[in-house]
C-alpha cells in the first residue's frame, strides 16, 4: 500500500524502514541516490524512490496454463484433508498445542478461527503478523516507527496502522487497523470457499496469512490467487509451504500472457520476487514467534499456549523477542530450491512459552495519540542549565525495547543512556509520594520532596538528566513498585521563566511527535510547589497523558 516518486526523511528513519515501506530494496534506493553508506542518511534529504507502488494494473487474468517448469503432480501421501474436514476442530479457536488436531494442510502450521484471528483491531493477531510484513509491528506485538502514519510518497495519501491503510473514515491508527480488519472479514467468506474447492485447509494458519497480507498489498493479486493459484498450490509437490506460496504470490501478478503486470517492481519478476519472499519470511517469522507452527517430531516444543488477541499482545512487559526484529534482505535464490523449510540463511525463530508469558513489571499505562501531527512552536526561552539528552518516544520500536504503551520506563532509560547517564533500580528510588490525594494529586513527603530536588539540580549540573516518576490518575497503579507512579519521564534542565519561576524542562516518551514530547514544547515543564516542595505540571485530569496534569512522585537516581 505505497507509493512512488519521492520520500523526505525524517528524524529517525533509516533505509531499510523506507525501503520496507515502499516496496522496494536498500539496494535499489541506495543506488537511485547515490547513497555510498546506507547505514548514514541525513534528516530533510529528499529520496528517490524507484517505483513503490501496489503495482497491479490488468484485469484479473483468467486461469492460465500451468508454467512448463510446474507439472501438475498428485498430493503428497501425507495430505490426508477432506474438504471440510478441519471445521469441527477449530471451533473453539486456534487448536490447542499438543493435540491430534493439527492442519490438515500438513505444512506444520496449526489451525486458527479466523474470526478471532481478526479480533481486537491493533491487538488482533491478524494485525500484528501482517503488520509484521507491512514493517509497521514486530512479531512480539510491538511498533515500528512507521505504525503512526507517514505520508505515501506515491499518491500523498496518508498511511496509518498496521496495514498501512490509506483509506478514508480513520480517526486514528488504531481506527484504521479495526477498519481494515473488517475488510478482511468481509472477503474471508471467498478465501474460505477457493481453499475448500481446491482441497486446501482455509484454517491453516500460514496459507490464511498469506491471503491476508496479499490482499493488503494488493486485492487484485490477491483475487487472482484464489481463482488461479489455490488450485496449483494443492498440487504443488512440494506443499503448502512458504516457497511454494511465494511462488503462487508472484504468479498472481500475471497476465493471461504470463507477464509480471506490477508496475510498483517496474514489471521486473526478480523484484517482485524478492518483494515477496521478504513479506513471506516475515510472516513465516511472526507466526512462529507466537507459537502457530506445530512443531511436529523430535524436539518439538510441548504445550506452547497459542496467544488468542488480547491488549496485554501490546502492553504485557514480556521478555518476548527484541522490539526491532530484522528482515533478512529478500533473495529470490533463496526459494528456488524444492525443499519444504525456507533456506538456512533465512532464521525462523521457533516458539518458546517465556516468549508469550506475561508478567506485570511494566512500568504503566499510557493513553496516547499516536496520530497527533499538530505544529508546536519550541519554547522562546531555553532553560540556564541545559544537559544533552535525545528525546526517544515509547512506540519507537528501533531503539525501546518491546515497545509500546507501558514502555515509558524503558524509554526514559534509552534517553538516559543517550546522555551517559545509567538508571538505578527502584530499591534505589527517592519516594516523593506518600499516597494519591483523594482530593486530586498526590500525598507528599515534603523532605523527600527536598532530597530529590537538590539531587536532580546536582544531577543537572554535572550534566546528566534524571528519570522521574509522575502521577497522573487517581487510584492505585500495582504495575509499579510504589502503587503510585502512572508514567516516567527524564528531567534534562533547569532554568528561570520572565516571572522569576524555577522551572525544570523534562522529555515525555508518551507520543511519536518529536515537538510534543521533547523539552522544547513550552508545556514540558516543572514548577515547585510553594506548600510541598514538589515538583508539579498543570494540566487536565484526563485526556492524552502527554498533556496532563502531573505531579513527581518518585525521583530514580543515576548510578
Amino acid at each position: 500500500m505505497t507509493g512512488s516518486n519521492s520520500y523526505r526523511i525524517r528524524q529517525g528513519d533509516t533505509l531499510s524502514a523506507i525501503a520496507r515501506r515502499n516496496n522496494t530494496s536498500v539496494d535499489a534506493l541506495a543506488r537511485a541516490n547515490n547513497i555510498q553508506n546506507p547505514d548514514r542518511i541525513q534528516a530533510g534529504r529528499t529520496l528517490v524512490i524507484p517505483g513503490a507502488s501496489d503495482g497491479f494494473e490488468a484485469n484479473a487474468p483468467r486461469p492460465m496454463p500451468r508454467p512448463a517448469n510446474r507439472p501438475a503432480e498428485t498430493p503428497q501421501n501425507g495430505d490426508s484433508f477432506e474438504p471440510g474436514s478441519a471445521q469441527g476442530t477449530v471451533a473453539q479457536g486456534v487448536t490447542p498445542a499438543g493435540t491430534a488436531g493439527v492442519s490438515g494442510t500438513q505444512n506444520g502450521y496449526r489451525n486458527i478461527d479466523l474470526t478471532a484471528f481478526r479480533q481486537g483491531g491493533t491487538n488482533s493477531e491478524s494485525a500484528i503478523v501482517v503488520g509484521t510484513s507491512e514493517g509497521n509491528r514486530t512479531p512480539n506485538g510491538g511498533f515500528t516507527a512507521s505504525f503512526g502514519g507517514h505520508t505515501d510518497p506515491g499518491n500523498a495519501r496518508h498511511n496509518r496502522g498496521s496495514f498501512s491503510y490509506q483509506g478514508s473514515g480513520a480517526s486514528s491508527p488504531s481506527h484504521a487497523d479495526e477498519i481494515w480488519n473488517r475488510e478482511l472479514g468481509r472477503v474471508t467468506p471467498q478465501y474460505q470457499r477457493a481453499a475448500e474447492r481446491a482441497g486446501l485447509d482455509p484454517n491453516n494458519a500460514l496459507l490464511a496469512s498469506t491471503f491476508y497480507d496479499l490482499h493488503t498489498q494488493s486485492p487484485r493479486a490477491a483475487q487472482n490467487f484464489l481463482n488461479r493459484e489455490l488450485p496449483r498450490l494443492a498440487q504443488d509437490p512440494r506443499g503448502v509451504t512458504p516457497e511454494a506460496l511465494v511462488d503462487a504470490r508472484v504468479n498472481a501478478f500475471r497476465r493471461d500472457d504470463g507477464q509480471i503486470s506490477a508496475s510498483g517492481f517496474n514489471h521486473d519478476e526478480q523484484r517482485l520476487r524478492a518483494d515477496q519472499t521478504r513479506r513471506e519470511t516475515a510472516l513465516v517469522r511472526a507466526l512462529d514467534a507466537r507459537g502457530y507452527r506445530d512443531g511436529g517430531g523430535a524436539g518439538a516444543v510441548e504445550n506452547v499456549p497459542i496467544p488468542r488477541p488480547r491488549p496485554e499482545n501490546l502492553t504485557a512487559g514480556t521478555t518476548e523477542l527484541p522490539a526491532e526484529v530484522p528482515i533478512p534482505r529478500p533473495r529470490p535464490e533463496n526459494l528456488t530450491a524444492g525443499a519444504t523449510e525456507l533456506p538456512a540463511e533465512v532464521p525462523i525463530p521457533r516458539p518458546r512459552p517465556e516468549h508469550l508469558t506475561a508478567s506485570n513489571t511494566t512500568e504503566g499505562a499510557t493513553p496516547t495519540d499516536l496520530n497527533d501531527t499538530a505544529e508546536i512552536a519550541p519554547a522562546a526561552d531555553r532553560p540556564a542549565v541545559q544537559t544533552a539528552t535525545p528525546w526517544v518516544s515509547q512506540y519507537n520500536a528501533a531503539r525501546v525495547e518491546r515497545a509500546g504503551d507501558k514502555a515509558c520506563f524503558r524509554a526514559a532509560v534509552v534517553m538516559a543512556a543517550g546522555a551517559g547517564a545509567t538508571v538505578t533500580g527502584p530499591n534505589n528510588r527517592i519516594q516523593v509520594a506518600t499516597g494519591d490525594d483523594p482530593n486530586g494529586g498526590v500525598t507528599v513527603d515534603a523532605a523527600a520532596a527536598r532530597r530529590g530536588r537538590e539531587y536532580i539540580d546536582g544531577q543537572l549540573d554535572a550534566g546528566r538528566p534524571v528519570v522521574v516518576g509522575v502521577d497522573h490518575r487517581s487510584g492505585r497503579n500495582s504495575d509499579n513498585v510504589d502503587g503510585i507512579t502512572d508514567h516516567f519521564v527524564v528531567i534534562t534542565g533547569r532554568g528561570t521563566d520572565e516571572q522569576g519561576r524555577t522551572y525544570y524542562t523534562f522529555h515525555d516518551p508518551a507520543t511519536n511527535h518529536e515537538q510534543r514530547g521533547a523539552d522544547t514544547n513550552p508545556n514540558n515543564r516543572f514548577y515547585v510547589d510553594q506548600d510541598t516542595g514538589n515538583l508539579y505540571r498543570e494540566g487536565p485530569t484526563t485526556g492524552n497523558v502527554v498533556q496532563r496534569h502531573f505531579e513527581v512522585s518518585m525521583v530514580r537516581p543515576n548510578a
